[in-house]
């Protein structure tokens, strides 16, 4: 359904996946999850109208990119050449600038009761980026989980690094100081400083990054990149638990940052698990790379599960 329109005058519309245990409402606009109601509640922090869609700055439910999380100072080098990309976060470049993938009207390709699959083409130079690059999002309901698989091609080498920025929150309601424990399949993160990787990758183990049994969000802080490892395929990642119901998140990306909403309106009022690459990946080698190439098809799956 159309519900509103965006600042630019595109139609801003409202797609419902529905099953028999859970109902997924999706925007076109910034591909965004508005909601994820299981059970009767929703298990999702973020705005709901399209006035307040496009007021937010958060990120709420929304496909992130070129680029997601951070690059130090907004400049990468590429084949032998400096770009400078948008700062709008302090001095770095955060989620694809000042207006990107998730401030965008995605095209409509499908939908149905249980499928939803939008497209974006983002121009060459957009956002100070290289190459012209085609999106896909397809998000799909099968009784409680929620599949979304993004892929993307480029006529030109460009950096790329796609993530969904969904708040949970399990009590459908109130704060993650409420009875939510995570764990975090990871066993060792990147330390940081003002945000951005100092370029070492620690162990978790004797720290207080040491999520591998279920920690207490009450009081705890993260927004920090929890390394999953370099084992190919889906796999299960991460699990929210509270009021009851569980979260598990599945992804074959290489990265988890973690965010626990302590800048969100209503402070803490969820928790972002965005299955991605490292932050400031072009200046640490090392890191897992978010090259894209032409001729090259970059994938990234994330699943989400309830169940309680």
């Amino acid at each position: 359904m159309q519900f509103g329109t965006t600042k630019g005058g595109e139609a801003i519309e409202a797609f419902s996946l529905v099953t028999s245990e859970a109902v997924v409402c999706i925007s076109n606009f910034g591909a965004r999850i508005i909601s994820y109601e299981y059970k009767g509640r929703d298990l999702l922090y973020g705005p709901k109208t399209p006035e307040e869609l496009v007021e937010d700055t958060c990120y709420c439910g929304a496909v992130c990119g070129r680029v997601a999380n951070r690059i130090a100072g907004g400049k990468f080098e590429l084949d032998g050449k400096e770009y400078t990309l948008a700062v709008n976060n302090g001095a770095n470049h955060l989620h694809g600038g000042l207006c990107g993938f998730s401030d965008r009207v995605w095209t409509v390709q499908e939908a149905t009761a249980d499928t939803l699959e939008l497209s974006l083409v983002s121009a060459d130079g957009e956002e100070g980026y290289p190459g012209c690059v085609s999106v896909k999002a397809v998000y799909r309901l099968v009784g409680a989980e929620l599949t979304l698989i993004l892929e993307a091609t480029s006529d030109a080498p460009t950096l790329l690094n796609l993530t969904n920025h969904a708040y949970w929150n399990l009590n459908a309601g109130g704060t993650i100081d409420e009875g939510h424990c995570l764990t975090v399949h990871a066993s060792a993160y990147t330390p940081m400083v003002e945000n951005i990787p100092t370029g070492a990758i620690m162990p978790v183990a004797g720290s207080r990054y040491d999520l591998t049994t279920p920690v207490s969000l009450n009081g705890e802080a993260y927004d920090d990149n929890f390394v999953l490892g370099t084992r190919p395929g889906i796999k299960t990642v991460a699990v929210l638990s509270a009021g009851g119901l569980e979260l598990s998140l599945a992804t074959d990306a290489p990265g988890l940052q973690v965010y626990t909403g302590d800048y969100l309106p209503l402070k803490r009022g969820g928790v972002a698990l965005e299955a991605q690459c490292f932050p400031d990946t072009p200046h640490h080698p090392h890191f897992p790379t978010i090259l894209l190439e032409p001729g090259k098809n970059a994938v990234r799956t994330i699943v989400w599960q309830v169940r309680g």
